[in-house]
């Protein structure tokens, strides 16, 4: 059944959110991505494109709820997002995987499982890039920005983990509010490591680095020139090397419209050739082979015809589900009265039934209303065994009643035997039984 837009929207922007929180926790390698790999004419703008991919993901994860296709769909955002970024180059590939792993991101926000490793991984990875982004001149300008984002990744980071573990150790699911008193008391130890993150971030982490490789280094000088005897001498500056003049560069000629074409067209039909070589060459392996290609094969294509699978936190949850249905409600109606008013009788004729079992149920109906029309109360609640126990203790009864006049009750069992094969069991009774149990009960 499918959301209302409204908790679609809502939703969708929470998933969003959750996909931002996890570009923010990997922003060391969007400036990664930023310095060395994109060209000078992308720009940072094409990097806020990203977020948008994701949200766009996250928008289709109902469309696209099977492996292969957010596989095809998260390509095909990339590569316009690479083409329109650099152009058909080899420049544009980042941009490409940058878009697919957005989009796929978002397709695949709802039935991630364990966001705690995803939280932690950028932790270190902030960690590693503090330390090394320092000490590299391309990357210095990015410290910055890495010190604020990664104080605040580390923030959620602790509140999302300690939120886990008490909704965890409550028993309680993700919408249920917390007890008062339980969230008052791990919040205080939450902020004393978070006002211990900000001031390693203010600069008290890299003062204390600074410090120690000092300490290093001094010990070392000093353990050097205990062994030496005398200070080593400064090596010799040597002189600068002239650099050579530089030609002028000639004028660069532009392509034409109907060459930029050309090379866009080729480039789509030696997409679409290589396509369908590798595809009917697969076919043919896959049909002609086997040991471990084949296996390999049906692993591939069982992965990717896997269907998203949103997680839900419902631990010790009460379900509550409302079978009313109108439909259900006037078909119960119009039985009630047909069988009460005997409007439409022909329909529970013998010819009218379709199939042996519906014929062993028409038996056993007309059995039955045969003793209830000799004064026998039928029990709706009795199985079939008890009902034939229980119109025998009727017979026996009425015989003593009415010594003078005795009637002799039979209780076919191939009825009651075939009956209930039919009621619980799915096997089908043969023709020839089903005839001769109609003459036996003469119907």
């Amino acid at each position: 059944m499918k959301q209302p837009e409204t908790n679609f929207l809502r939703q969708s922007l929470k998933l969003w959110l959750s996909c931002l929180i996890e570009l923010l926790l990997y922003m060391p390698l969007l400036v990664l991505l930023q310095v060395y790999l994109l060209p000078e004419q992308a720009g940072l703008p094409w990097v806020y494109i990203l977020p948008l991919l994701s949200l766009v993901g996250v928008f289709l994860r109902d469309y696209c709820n099977l492996k292969w296709k957010q596989l095809v769909v998260a390509l095909g955002l990339g590569l316009v997002l690479g083409v329109i970024s650099s152009g058909i180059s080899i420049t544009g590939i980042p941009m490409i995987v940058a878009g697919f792993i957005c989009t796929y991101q978002g397709m695949t926000a709802d039935s991630r499982p364990d966001r705690f490793k995803i939280y932690w991984a950028g932790i270190v990875l902030y960690f590693i890039a503090t330390i090394v982004f320092h000490r590299i001149p391309a990357l210095q300008d990015s410290s910055t920005l890495l010190n604020w984002s990664g104080s605040l990744c580390l923030v959620l980071a602790l509140f999302m983990s300690n939120s886990n573990y008490l909704r965890y150790s409550s028993f309680s699911r993700e919408s249920t509010r917390l007890p008062k008193g339980l969230l008052r008391h791990n919040r205080l130890f939450v902020i004393a490591i978070v006002i211990a993150g900000a001031v390693l971030a203010a600069g008290a982490g890299r003062f204390i680095g600074v410090l120690l490789w000092n300490t290093v280094r001094m010990i070392l000088g000093w353990v050097s020139r205990l062994f030496a005897g005398s200070e080593t001498p400064p090596p010799p500056q040597s002189a600068p090397v002239a650099t050579p003049p530089v030609l002028p560069q000639g004028p660069a000629n532009e392509p034409g419209l109907l060459a930029a074409i050309l090379n866009i067209s080729f480039y789509i039909l030696a997409a679409l050739a290589i396509g369908a070589l590798a595809y009917f060459a697969l076919r043919y392996l896959y049909r002609n082979t086997s040991g471990i290609w084949r296996r390999a094969i049906d692993r591939l294509l069982s992965m990717l015809r896997k269907e998203r699978i949103p997680t839900a936190n419902d631990a010790f949850l009460d379900e509550e589900k409302n079978i009313f249905t109108w439909e259900k409600t006037v078909q119960g109606l119009k039985d009630y009265w047909s069988t009460k008013l005997n409007l439409g009788g022909r329909q529970d004729r013998w010819e009218q039934m379709k199939g042996n079992r519906e014929r062993v149920r028409w038996l056993y109906r007309h059995w039955l209303g045969s003793k209830s029309e000799s004064g026998y109360e039928v029990k709706q609640y009795l199985t079939p065994l008890e009902t034939r126990t229980d119109i025998l203790k009727w017979s026996d009864l009425k015989n003593r009643t009415h010594k003078g006049d005795k009637d002799s009750v039979t209780t076919p069992d191939n009825l009651l035997k075939l009956y209930e094969e039919v009621r619980y069991g799915e096997q089908e009774p043969s023709e020839a039984d089903v005839t001769a149990l109609k003459k036996e009960l003469k119907l």
